[in-house]
């Protein structure tokens, strides 16, 4: 219905011509270029290098931009700008540079933590009244640095007592002690050993000199100067940054340079000409040989056959209300080139279903809102961000189909005020609009009559899809026995529901004659004797499977019946943690809670209907006719980043 037919060429230049003529389609973007038998091998290690790093600058200098030059970067560029971009930036000056501030923060970083943690080591030591320098033996006594809990000095120095040294303290201000031990040589090995019983443990100073005092402050100092060092980097970053939508340009010039040359090694060359092989849409084909002809009467383009098992391109063309609706298909897959887009056909059930798994007016509007002001605002086109305006229309749809389900963000008609509500005939109050009660078994009952009949009718327009499908293609026998004869069978089956009194015995002899043409046709394409049996076989597993996907519908009941109910919880909750404060408290609190709590509600009630709606037309409506499997149209074309 919607799938773009294609058509195999082949364009044949001369030598002279060639990059006339890959320039020609790279703006023309409408041929997928296919690879040749013989493609040219080049080794692309330097480009994809200078490419990366032209991508480190831009990645770099993009945490460091204005919101101005964010904006600017972000904003369309067109050909003119990128190639005037192209040759007056100075992407090698600019990347030079980034790296030099990359090995300067490396190093200032390395010094920092090098000196915080000399001062962190020098701490403790600071009252130390000598260089650590000084060396810490003499030729009669050793000096022995160390720390030890608070509680067990004493113990220490009773135990050591009997020793020839001298204990003096550093530093008591935690529950450790930082001592300076000055011990005889013969008695250090004991010293030792007695201090390690208490928990003591000796500190190796590092050998600097000066006082620790001096050099904890100097390691301080040194600190914050390799951090000015970062600092003054970040400013000449962020200068720098001025360039960055120049180097998106470049890097985008770059990009259509390696297109090109992917296009280049795609071709087959002789001495003397190019031949180059694709796909184009067929409807452009005539445009494209026009376009051609402007590079030069050395070009020429030639239809080609295909080979029987050469995958063909599928590209979907709809019309503009349709399309956003293309990203629920392609989450599927694309179908085959042979077969139907059908994103046309399951428009209105997924936007349905959709609304219906929601019932809250008030969330749709939001829905609607949010997306509006975002394609307002971005200026987003329906081709180009299908899933915005995909939930942007669902939106819209929900707020319509909602109405009549009175769902207001989980409010009760009682808590509204009195002009938007209604009393029906039985005396019950409703919103204005508002048909079905959904807090009520009869509104929870139509809703459930509702999905199952929405279901029924999904699963027969799947079916009758496949019939047209086979019958188009020549397949009119199998079309008819295996996928029009339920239908047949649904119509004698309403026919016998709603036919007048008198004509009752004869749609009963209808409906039996279908239910024979269903078990007959259910048979097709087994041996004549077998045709019964497979038929019967067949009527069974058709029953069970319809009632199986039938039932499968009853999500949207499901679905809609929480959404309304994690509303009234919501509301509930704000309500009653809001009794809990003074009034000038309590008002604000609710405020947040019911804000909050919705917004929350409805991004997982959106989640929840959008994957439901879409599994009943994955599972349940192209399981009756579509196969899917496509490989996705990709022409050469300018890209963008």
């Amino acid at each position: 219905m919607a799938v773009v037919e294609m058509q195999k060429v082949a364009i044949i230049s001369h030598e002279s011509a060639k990059e006339q003529l890959i320039e020609s389609l790279h703006k023309e973007g409408v041929m997928e270029i296919t690879q040749s038998d013989s493609p040219v091998v080049i080794d692309h290690t330097e480009v994809n290098f200078r490419s990366a790093e032209l991508q480190f600058a831009i990645t770099t200098l993009k945490d460091y931009a204005s919101k101005e030059t964010l904006a600017v970067a972000g904003k369309y560029s067109n050909e003119r700008d990128i190639i005037h971009a192209s040759k007056h930036t100075d992407v090698r000056g600019i990347v030079d540079r980034l790296h030099e501030l990359e090995e300067e923060d490396t190093d200032a970083e390395k010094q920092i933590k090098q000196s915080q943690q000399i001062a962190e080591v020098l701490d403790p030591w600071r009252a130390l009244p000598y260089s650590l320098d000084v060396p810490n033996a003499s030729e009669t006594t050793i000096r022995i640095e160390g720390s030890i809990p608070k509680v067990k000095l004493s113990e220490m120095i009773k135990e050591l007592g009997k020793l020839k040294l001298e204990l003096s303290e550093v530093n008591n201000k935690t529950g450790i002690i930082y001592c300076v031990a000055h011990v005889w040589k013969d008695d250090a090995p004991r010293f030792e050993e007695l201090a390690i019983k208490y928990g003591w443990t000796n500190v190796d100073l590092p050998k600097l000199e000066g006082k620790a005092s001096e050099l904890h402050e100097q390691a301080l100092m040194h600190a914050k100067e390799m951090q000015k060092v970062r600092n003054k980097n970040a400013k000449e970053r962020a200068r720098l940054s001025v360039e960055l939508p120049n180097l998106i340009k470049v890097a985008k010039f770059m990009m259509w340079l390696d297109e090109k040359q992917e296009a280049r090694e795609s071709m087959s060359s002789t001495e003397e000409t190019s031949t180059i092989l694709g796909w184009v849409p067929k409807k452009r084909v005539a445009k494209l040989e026009q376009r051609l002809q402007d590079v030069g009467p050395a070009v020429a383009l030639l239809k080609v056959k295909p080979n029987e098992d050469e995958e063909v391109p599928v590209a979907l063309w709809n019309s503009k209300g349709v399309t956003p609706f293309e990203s629920v298909t392609t989450l599927y897959g694309l179908p085959l080139q042979h077969e139907f887009d059908p994103t046309v056909s399951l428009m209105p059930f997924f936007a349905l279903y959709f609304a219906l798994c929601l019932t809250d007016a008030g969330y749709g509007a939001v829905l609607a809102t949010v997306f509006g002001i975002a394609i307002l605002k971005k200026k987003l086109k329906m081709r180009e961000s299908k899933l915005a305006w995909t939930l942007f229309l669902g939106g819209v749809v929900t707020i319509i189909v909602s109405i009549p389900f009175g769902g207001y963000f989980g409010f009760a008609p009682s808590q509204v005020p009195a002009f938007l509500t209604k009393t029906n005939a039985d005396g019950m109050l409703l919103f204005k609009g508002q048909i079905w009660n959904l807090n009520d078994q009869s509104g929870i009952t139509f809703l459930q009559n509702l999905s199952l009949f929405l279901g029924l009718t999904h699963l027969f327009y799947g079916m009758f899809l496949a019939g047209l499908h086979k019958w188009i293609h020549g397949k009119k026998m199998e079309a008819f026995w295996m996928n029009f004869t339920p239908h047949i069978l649904l119509g004698a089956i309403l026919f016998m529901v709603f036919a007048p009194v008198s004509l009752k015995p004869i749609a009963k002899y209808i409906f039996y004659a279908s239910l024979l043409m269903l078990a007959w046709g259910k048979g097709h394409g087994t041996k004549l004797f077998l045709r019964p049996l497979m038929g019967a076989i067949g009527v069974l597993n058709f029953a069970i499977g319809m009632l199986s996907n039938t039932l499968s519908y009853l999500r949207i009941l499901a679905l809609g019946l929480v959404t309304g109910a994690i509303a009234m919880a919501v509301n509930q909750v704000a309500v009653e943690v809001g009794k809990l404060f003074p009034i000038f408290i309590a008002v604000p609190v609710i405020i947040l809670i019911f804000c909050m709590g919705h917004l929350i509600s409805i991004a997982l009630n959106t989640l929840g209907s959008f994957i439901h709606s879409g599994r009943l037309q994955f599972i349940e409506f192209f399981s009756q006719f579509f196969e899917g499997g496509g490989k996705a149209f990709s022409p050469f074309k300018r890209s963008s980043i």
